[in-house]
Parts: structure tokens; C-alpha cells; sequence
């Protein structure tokens, strides 16, 4: 057995600090000439993230980005980092609001960010982070919005209830919020157990099992690993991926017909009810080389129905331009899907689509006339982006896009 090195003495320390100020001195023009940035979080959070119990009304202490331009700070970063490994994660955020007739049981949507430990690349620092509308201003006639940032997020998903399961006087909420709770608390667990975190298809399996209720959802759930992106989809929950404020890719959905897409369901405890799929009929796909600065925005079809693709780009375009983070991005995403779903002249995606499917007479006449219909779809609206960069596990350090 090797014995441990001697403790460094008090010279030591002052040998070792001097070449470091020593090499500080020699790299400073060149840091800052380079104008390089980096973000990092404010002192003493990182040992201060809380990891809220399910369902929990606060927010959580997250950690929250501080853009440092000096180069001071460029140079202490890039000498602390020479060498380390490096993981690419998603700095995240979500947010959600209800459709008026929801509101008041807390909205059908639910979503989730988790940091993993593992191969996630955060060392030992994991902890999970799950919201949904409860805690928001239940008074009639207001809307409330929750609003959630997560830094470092590998896995993310959003469920949106099905609505008519109200008419059986079952909350259309309950199934899409407990299948996130329990998918996010399966990726912890597989995180505590072996270093990988699970593909996206096995998350949401696991999450499945653990739901024993009456309702069904459609969900997207998502796995960063390295620089692919699993995910697995039921419904018409989906997910875009940006590249220089242009889309890229988009993932397919899954519909019977027209505005009747498959539905995620414990078939035994919900059958007599209608048709519903198992996990293993999801639709699973990957995206491979996943880059620094891509932008991730997956979402119910609460923000799909009402806003264009263009209308994406052109928002994440201008936030990403203005400096903003994923939390902006995501804000005016919903901002703008709500107001398009409330308003009948607009020519939503919705529509359009449905002027498409029509057939007979009025599919006929619609064409002739060579008009359709108009008007969003009001609906419950969740939101899930991210901006890809690079951390240094075991720190809060990111290496600048």
C-alpha cells in the first residue's frame, strides 16, 4: 500500500501560489485579447440547492447564471479548466399556463428538469426539480404563469393531460403530473445506481409503471448524453432543435386523425375508457452532434397549434441576440402562443391544419373558395427550452459558446 504524500508546509503553498500568479502574468494579454466570456453562478449557491419534495409549491433555490467579462475572471477560468473533461448539458427553463377552464384544478400540463450525477457530468451534485401549475393564482377570471430555471439539465419532459377525461369527473391533471413526477424520480434513481442515466424510452417506461391511475396523457420525455439527444414521444407533445436561430430538426407525432393523437395510459386501470398506447408503441429517435449554443424547445401542443415555426426562429433569434437566457426564451414562446390561441382572426398552425383535413362539402367549399378557417386553439400551454454548453463537472464553470 502506497503511503499518502506529506501535507505541503506553508512554503509550499506560497511556491505554488507564486507560479500560478507567475503563469497569470504570462497569459493575461493574451486572455484579454481573445475576449473570451464565461458564466458562472454566484457565490455560495451551489452549496445551497435544495431539492424540493414533488409536487412542492416553491421554486427552489437555483442556481443563477452571472455573466463575467473581466479578464481576470476569463483567465481564472481558463487556467482552472486547462485539461478537465468537459460535458455538454442544457441550461434550462420551463413555463406553463393554463387555459381558463383549467385553471382553477391547477391546469392538465406538467413538466420537468433533472441534473444528473453520473455521465450527466455534475460529479455528485444532483438534485431534481419538478413543477406544475398548483401553486399559481387559482382566482377565477386571472391566469397565472409558473416560471422555473434549472442550470445543468440532462433530462427533461412534458406531459399534456387529456381534457375530456373531465367528463368522467377525473382531474385531466393528475396523470400527466404524477407520470412526470415519477418519470424525473426514475432518472434519479438509475443516476444513484449506475453511472449511465437511461435512454429516453426507459425513463419514461419506468415513470409508466410507477402510474397506477385512471387518465392518459400525450408526453415527450428527453435524455442528453454527451452530444445525442434521445427522446421519446406519444401524442403530439413534440420537440425543435435550433442551430444559428434556425430550426433544424423537428420530431414526429403520433394522431389517429385530425386533433386526436395517441394517448399514454395504464391500459388495465383505464380500460373501458377509450383507446390508449403502452410505452413500447412510442416513437423513439435520437439527434447525434449536438453543439454548443443549439437551442432546444420542446413543448405541448398547447404552443405548436398556435405558433409557426418562423415565428420560433424569429424569437429565439432575438433573445439569443439581446444576450437572454432559456427563461426568456421560453416566457415569449408562451406569451405569444397564448395570445395567438385567443384570438379568431389569427391563421394558427390549428387552423390551417384543420382546413387541410376538412373533406366534403365544406372541405369542398373551403377549397373552391380558397379560404379556411381561422383562430388559435385555446388550450394549456408548456413550455421546456434550453441552450446547450459545456460545464465542467464537479464546478458550476461554463465554458463560453
Amino acid at each position: 500500500r502506497l503511503s499518502p504524500p506529506p501535507p505541503l508546509t506553508g512554503r509550499d503553498q506560497q511556491r505554488i501560489m507564486a507560479g500560478a500568479r507567475l503563469h497569470a502574468l504570462t497569459l493575461a494579454a493574451l486572455a484579454g485579447l481573445a475576449g473570451l466570456s464565461i458564466v458562472r453562478t454566484s457565490p455560495g449557491l451551489r452549496s445551497g440547492l435544495e431539492r424540493p419534495s414533488m409536487g412542492a409549491q416553491t421554486r427552489g433555490r437555483v442556481a443563477r447564471p452571472v455573466r463575467c467579462r473581466g479578464w481576470f475572471d476569463n483567465l481564472v477560468t481558463s487556467i482552472s479548466t486547462m485539461g478537465s473533461k468537459k460535458v455538454l448539458v442544457f441550461r434550462s427553463a420551463g413555463a406553463m399556463i393554463p387555459k381558463k377552464q383549467s385553471q382553477l384544478k391547477g391546469g392538465e400540463d406538467a413538466f420537468f428538469m433533472s441534473r444528473l450525477g453520473g455521465d450527466a457530468g455534475v460529479g455528485d451534485t444532483s438534485f431534481l426539480v419538478q413543477y406544475s401549475a398548483d401553486g399559481m393564482n387559482k382566482d377565477k377570471g386571472k391566469q397565472g404563469k409558473v416560471v422555473a430555471r434549472l442550470e445543468a439539465a440532462t433530462v427533461l419532459g412534458v406531459a399534456d393531460g387529456v381534457g375530456s377525461w373531465s367528463q368522467y369527473k377525473i382531474d385531466p391533471g393528475l396523470y400527466s403530473k404524477n407520470l412526470m413526477k415519477n418519470t424525473a424520480l426514475a432518472a434519479l434513481e438509475i443516476s444513484k445506481k449506475r453511472a449511465a442515466q437511461g435512454s429516453a424510452m426507459e425513463l419514461l417506461s419506468l415513470g409508466h409503471s410507477q402510474t397506477k391511475l385512471k387518465g392518459s396523457t400525450t408526453t415527450t420525455v428527453a435524455c442528453l448524453a454527451g452530444n445525442t439527444l434521445s427522446a421519446a414521444t406519444i401524442g403530439d407533445t413534440a420537440l425543435v432543435l435550433l442551430r444559428n436561430g434556425k430550426i433544424f430538426y423537428r420530431s414526429p407525432t403520433q394522431e389517429f386523425e385530425f386533433d386526436t393523437p395517441f394517448q399514454l395510459a395504464d391500459t388495465k386501470m383505464s380500460d373501458g375508457y377509450g383507446v390508449f398506447c403502452e410505452p413500447e408503441e412510442a416513437l423513439e429517435f435520437s439527434v447525434r452532434d449536438i453543439r454548443p449554443g443549439d437551442v432546444l424547445v420542446m413543448a405541448s401542443d398547447g404552443l405548436f397549434d398556435n405558433v409557426h415555426e418562423y415565428e420560433i426562429e424569429q424569437i429565439v433569434q432575438d433573445k439569443i441576440k439581446n444576450g437572454e437566457g432559456a427563461d426568456a426564451i421560453a416566457q415569449e414562446l408562451l406569451e405569444r402562443a397564448r395570445i395567438h390561441s385567443l384570438d379568431p382572426e389569427f391563421v394558427s398552425p390549428w387552423a390551417q391544419e384543420k382546413s387541410q383535413t376538412e373533406s366534403g362539402f365544406i372541405g369542398g367549399t373551403l377549397k373552391k373558395l380558397g379560404g379556411g378557417y381561422k383562430g388559435g386553439k385555446p388550450d394549456d400551454i408548456s413550455v421546456v427550452t434550453g441552450i446547450a454548453q459545456y460545464l465542467i463537472p464537479g464546478t458550476d464553470l461554463f465554458l463560453p459558446i
